[in-house]
C-alpha cells in the first residue's frame, strides 16, 4: 500500500531536528566558544575584527567551518563566512556562499545552502535563520535521499519554521515529485516534535483493494497530558463511508485503550447478504491498580458480524483474520507469600470450525508459596463455574459444570558437591458437578529426583554432561467421565518426559507409575559463538499403558526421546525433534529446522515435520483428520548483486504430495528506488462461501473440502522513505511456524 508514513521525519526531523539538537538546549544557552582558527592570512582591521582568508578552519565545540574568507569579531561573537562555506557536525554536513552567526546568541543565518546527513540524505534551501529564542525557519527547502546530482523523488516545501517555545513545528507547501513531476500536495500542516504532542492531522491512509479505493484520514486530539484521541474518517468506494477512534488515557492508577470503529451502509456487505445493518467493532483494554498488591484487568473486544475482519480488516479496523475475540475480568491480589485471583472470561467464536469454549463465570483461584532453606511448600486452590449456551453433540458436553481443585505439595532438596536430590509429595483432588450428577476423585502422587553435574572447561569451551533418573508415582481414581474443560494435551519433549502428567489444566489426571532415565549434554565456546545442546530420554512402566498407536495393546515403556539444537555461529543454527517408538520400529514425530542468515540479506531456512498421529481428540470431521503431518517448507533470499535479489518460499505436503504454497519472485533496489514482482500460488480455507452460507459439520461429514486454491500475481515499488505500493518481501516470506 503506498503512504507518507516517512514523509514528516524527514522534513522535519532531518531539516529541523539535527540543527535543534546541535545549536539548542533546553537550558540556558552557554554559547559556542572557538578551539582553534587557521588561515593562510590574517589581520585585523581598523574596527579590531580579525580578517582571514585562504584555506579558512575555525574549529569550535560544537562545529567546524571552512571557507575562504572569514570575519570574526571575538568581542560580541559575530562570525561572517563568504565564499565556499562548509560547516561540518556530527550530524550533518552543509555548504553555502554566505553565513552570518552570533556564536555567543547560537543564532546563524545562512543563503542558499546544501546539506547532507552521512552522504545518505540531501536537502538544500534558500534561506536557513536560527534566531536567538532557538526558533528556525527555512524558506524553499527540499529532501532526497536519492543521489545529489539527479535524484528520483524530492520532497520540497515552501518553508518550514520551528517554534522552540511550543516545541512543534508549521510546514507550508509540502510537494513531492518525482523524476520533477509533482505527485503530491499538501498545503498546511503543524506537528510537535520529540516527545511534545499537539492536535494535528497524522499520516494519511491510501489503499487500493478488491473494495475499491480505501482512503482513511485520521485527526489526533491532544485533549490532555495524560490522555488523547486519534479519529479516523474512512471511505471506501465499494462500501461505503464510516469511521474509527482510539482513546487512551493513563493515570498513576488506571492505564487503558478504548478501540471503535463502525461503517454505515454497507453496499457490498447488503448485495452479498441481504443484511442493512450498521457494521462495528469496539475493544476495551483497561488495567488499574488500587493499591500496590491489588490490581484489575479488562480485555473485550465484540465485532457486529463474523465477516467483519474478512471484509474490512486493516490497520485502521483491526486484525485481517481471528477465530475468537476474548472478553475477560480479571481481580488479583498479590504478596510475597500469597496470591488470588478472581476471573471471567467467554469468547465471541467467529471461525464456524472453532468449537464453542465454556464461558468461565468466575473462577477464583488461591496459591500460597513458602520456603525456607532447601525446603518448599505450595497449596494451590481453585473453583470454577463453567457454562456453555449450547451443548456439543460430538464431544461429552454440559450445560453448567462447577469445578474444584485442591492441589498441596511439599519438596525439599538437597545440594552435593556434584549432583542434587530432590524429594516431592503431595495430592490433587478435582470435583465436577453438572446438572445430572457429581464426581470426584483423589490423587496423591511423589517424586524423587537425582542428577548429577559433570563439566569441563577447557580454553573457553565449555562442557556439561546431566544424566538425570526419575521416578514419579501418581495414584488416580477411577471416575465415569473425562473432562476437557480447560486442559490440553502437551506435546512430548524431553522437558515434559519428566512431568507428572501429560496434560496442562486441573481436569486430568493420569496414573503414573513409572521411572525416567534421560541424559543432557551442552556445550559452548564464548570465542566462537557456538552452542550445542543435545538431550535423549524414555520412561519405563511399572504399570503397564496403553499403547500410542493402539489403545487396545499396552507397553511397559515410553517412545524415546530425543532433541538437539546446534548454533554454529550467529549466522547458522539447526535444531530437531525425534519420537522414536522401538516396539513398532516407527517413527512418531519428527521435526528438523535450519536456518542461515548475515546482515547482507542473504537468508536461507528450511523447516520439516512430521507426526503420525494426533494425540488430541478432532471433533470436526476433516476428511484427512485421520492422515499424518508430513509437511515440508523451503524459504530463500539471495542478493545476486548489490541491487538485485531473487527470493521464494515452497511448502509441500508430503504425505498428500501437494504443494500449499508456492511463492517467487526479485527486486531490484537502488539508493532512494526500490521495485519488484512477486508471483504467489497457494491453498486457503475459504470458511464462508460464496452464497454466504456457512460451512457446516454436516457438510464435512459429506466430504466438502473448504480450500480453495489462490493464484495471484503483485508488483510492488518503493520510494525509500517516502512510501511503499505492494507488499514487503519480509512479510511476504514470512509464515507461521509448523506446529
Amino acid at each position: 500500500m503506498f503512504v507518507y508514513r516517512k514523509l514528516l521525519p524527514i522534513l522535519v526531523s532531518f531539516l529541523v531536528s539535527i540543527f535543534v539538537g546541535q545549536l539548542s538546549s533546553e537550558e540556558e544557552k552557554k554559547g559556542i566558544k572557538i578551539e582553534s582558527l587557521k588561515a593562510e592570512k590574517a589581520e585585523n582591521d581598523e574596527k579590531g575584527n580579525l580578517l582571514l582568508e585562504g584555506k579558512v578552519f575555525i574549529k569550535t565545540d560544537l562545529l567546524n567551518f571552512k571557507t575562504d574568507k572569514a570575519i570574526f569579531n571575538e568581542s560580541e561573537g559575530l562570525l561572517e563566512l563568504l565564499g565556499n562555506v562548509e560547516v561540518e557536525s556530527r550530524v550533518f554536513n552543509l555548504r553555502s556562499t554566505e553565513l552570518k552567526a552570533n556564536l555567543n546568541q547560537q543564532s546563524f543565518s545562512i543563503k542558499q545552502a546544501n546539506f547532507n546527513r552521512g552522504n545518505s540524505f540531501f536537502g538544500e534551501t534558500d534561506e536557513f535563520l536560527i534566531e536567538t529564542t532557538g526558533d528556525i525557519k527555512l524558506v524553499n527547502s527540499s529532501v532526497t535521499s536519492c543521489s545529489e546530482d539527479d535524484p528520483t523523488w524530492k520532497v520540497s516545501t515552501k518553508s518550514i519554521t520551528y517554534l522552540n517555545e511550543k516545541k512543534n513545528t508549521v510546514v507550508r507547501g509540502i510537494k513531492l515529485k518525482v523524476k520533477n513531476v509533482p505527485v503530491f500536495y499538501f498545503p498546511y500542516l503543524r506537528t510537535a516534535l520529540g516527545k511534545e504532542r499537539m492536535s494535528g492531522f497524522l499520516t494519511p491512509g491510501l489503499n487500493q483493494t478488491n473494495n475499491g479505493l480505501d482512503i482513511s484520514l485520521p485527526y489526533y486530539f491532544n485533549l490532555a497530558p495524560n490522555y488523547d484521541l486519534v479519529l479516523t474518517p474512512r471511505y471506501i468506494t465499494n462500501r461505503g463511508s464510516g469511521v474509527a477512534s482510539s482513546f487512551r488515557y493513563l493515570n498513576r492508577k488506571i492505564k487503558g485503550e478504548i478501540n471503535f470503529s463502525g461503517l454505515s451502509n454497507d453496499k457490498r456487505y447488503e448485495e452479498d447478504t441481504g443484511r442493512n445493518n450498521s457494521r462495528w467493532n469496539i475493544s476495551l483494554n483497561n488495567n488499574m491498580t488500587f493499591t500496590e498488591n491489588f490490581f484489575s484487568s479488562i480485555n473485550f473486544h465484540s465485532v457486529s458480524d463474523e465477516y467483519f475482519f474478512r471484509d474490512l480488516g486493516n490497520n485502521q479496523f483491526g486484525e485481517t483474520r481471528t477465530s475468537y475475540l476474548p472478553r475477560k475480568f480479571g481481580l488479583t491480589w498479590n504478596s510475597p507469600y500469597i496470591k488470588v485471583n478472581l476471573d471471567a472470561h467467554r469468547y465471541q467464536i467467529l471461525n464456524p470450525f472453532s468449537a464453542q469454549e465454556y464461558r468461565v463465570m468466575p473462577s477464583l483461584t488461591f496459591q500460597s508459596y513458602l520456603s525456607k532453606n532447601d525446603m518448599f511448600f505450595s497449596l494451590l486452590v481453585n473453583k470454577t463455574r463453567f457454562e456453555l449456551e449450547q451443548t456439543n453433540t460430538f464431544i461429552n458436553s454440559f450445560r453448567r459444570i462447577d469445578r474444584s481443585y485442591l492441589a498441596p505439595e511439599f519438596s525439599v532438596k538437597k545440594h552435593f558437591p556434584s549432583s542434587q536430590l530432590s524429594l516431592s509429595m503431595g495430592s490433587q483432588y478435582i470435583s465436577h458437578k453438572t446438572d445430572s450428577f457429581d464426581s470426584s476423585k483423589s490423587s496423591p502422587w511423589g517424586e524423587l529426583q537425582y542428577k548429577i553435574f559433570l563439566v569441563k572447561a577447557e580454553k573457553g569451551t565449555y562442557s556439561k554432561l546431566i544424566p538425570t533418573v526419575k521416578y514419579i508415582f501418581v495414584e488416580e481414581q477411577d471416575t465415569q467421565l473425562d473432562y476437557f474443560l480447560d486442559s490440553r494435551l502437551m506435546s512430548n519433549d524431553y522437558r515434559t518426559l519428566f512431568e507428572r502428567s501429560r496434560y496442562a489444566g486441573f481436569d486430568m489426571i493420569t496414573t503414573n507409575n513409572k521411572v525416567i532415565l534421560g541424559l543432557q549434554r551442552l556445550s559452548w565456546s564464548k570465542s566462537k559463538g557456538h552452542y550445542h545442546s543435545f538431550s535423549i530420554g524414555q520412561a519405563f512402566y511399572f504399570d503397564k499403558k496403553p499403547d500410542y498407536l493402539n489403545s487396545i495393546k499396552n507397553t511397559s515403556r515410553s517412545p524415546v526421546v530425543s532433541e538437539f539444537k546446534f548454533e554454529l555461529n550467529t549466522n547458522l543454527w539447526s535444531k530437531g525433534l525425534v519420537e522414536w517408538d522401538k516396539y513398532s520400529k516407527k517413527l512418531l514425530l519428527a521435526s528438523l529446522g535450519f536456518a542461515y542468515e548475515t546482515e547482507d540479506q542473504k537468508r536461507i531456512e528450511f523447516k520439516s515435520i512430521y507426526r503420525r498421529k494426533n494425540q488430541n481428540k478432532v471433533y470436526i470431521p476433516w476428511a484427512d483428520r485421520e492422515t499424518p503431518t508430513n509437511q515440508t517448507e523451503i524459504l530463500v533470499q539471495w542478493p545476486l548483486s548489490k541491487s538485485f535479489s531473487i527470493f521464494g518460499r515452497w511448502k509441500k505436503d508430503q504425505e498428500l504430495n501437494t504443494s500449499n504454497d508456492i511463492l517467487f519472485g526479485f527486486e531490484y533496489s537502488s539508493c532512494c528506488l526500490k521495485w519488484g514482482l512477486m508471483h504467489r500460488k497457494w491453498v486457503d480455507e475459504e470458511y464462508f462461501l460464496t452464497d454466504n452460507k456457512i460451512l457446516t459439520f454436516n457438510d464435512l461429514s459429506r466430504g466438502l473440502n473448504p480450500s480453495r486454491e489462490r493464484d495471484r500475481t503483485y508488483i510492488f515499488f518503493e520510494l525509500k522513505n517516502i512510501g511503499r505500493f505492494g507488499k514487503e518481501i519480509s512479510k511476504a516470506l514470512s509464515s507461521t511456524k509448523l506446529e
